[in-house]
């Protein structure tokens, strides 16, 4: 199951930033330069395009989805039974 990877992904992330704020707060020092603040921002946003990067490749599926694999819930939905996404 991708999305229960996906999750797992996101409790072990949300615990991450949580751990690096605590720590962030207990040992920065406010005079710290502009520079050192604006470094630390980038690599944080460059940590967070690559997590929801590999997220999003766990929720969407890999999949060419081949026509005798589609199949159309009642309510007129199609997905594929190959890999359960929605079409």
């Amino acid at each position: 199951m991708t999305v229960k990877k996906a999750i797992k992904m996101l409790d072990w992330w949300i615990n991450q930033r949580k751990k690096a704020m605590e720590e962030f707060k207990n040992n920065w020092d406010y005079k710290t330069d502009v520079e050192e603040v604006a470094k630390v921002m980038l690599q944080h946003d460059e940590t967070v395009i690559s997590n929801l990067g590999t997220i999003r490749s766990e929720l969407v599926p890999d999949c060419s989805h081949p026509k005798k694999m589609i199949d159309t819930l009642p309510d007129g939905q199609k997905y594929c039974m190959n890999c359960n996404f929605d079409l």
